[in-house]
């Protein structure tokens, strides 16, 4: 049974400058999870070998903890949201080619980070939206 944790719509987001207060550089447990991903991935026959070119990027960007944008966090809350299935796959406790995606793209680290990051953005969001739409005081 699939839980669905966070119900999130990306909507069209400001500029990470807007969300003051928020970093959108990933923290240490996200990049080691990129780590692992990408040393399996190596170690595996081409065959075996998990990942799109946009999960390899996602996995060196998030080894390096570059700054990612605002857009990014909601590409990677919706990557796992897509693919929370794949923990059920007959590979994914052998280092298959999802949990080789799962975990390029940070993993469990990464997952909590991301959806915890977007929840912030949307709040941040709405309280800008509150606050335009109050009347003004004379």
């Amino acid at each position: 049974m699939l839980v669905v944790e966070f119900e999130h719509t990306p909507m069209a987001r400001r500029p990470s400058s807007f969300y003051r207060g928020l970093t959108f550089r990933p923290p240490q447990p996200v990049a080691a999870a990129a780590r692992r991903a990408l040393e399996r991935r190596a170690k595996q026959p081409p065959s075996n070998r998990g990942m799109t070119p946009v999960g390899l990027a996602r996995a060196r960007q998030l080894l390096n903890r570059q700054q990612l944008s605002p857009a990014t966090i909601d590409r990677m809350v919706s990557y796992f949201a897509r693919h929370e299935v794949d923990k059920q796959g007959s590979s994914w406790e052998a280092y298959g080619k999802g949990r080789q995606a799962w975990d390029g793209w940070g993993g469990e680290p990464g997952r909590r980070w991301a959806t915890g990051l977007a929840r912030r953005m949307d709040a941040a969001e709405q309280a800008a939206q509150r606050s335009t739409n109050q009347p003004h005081r004379r």
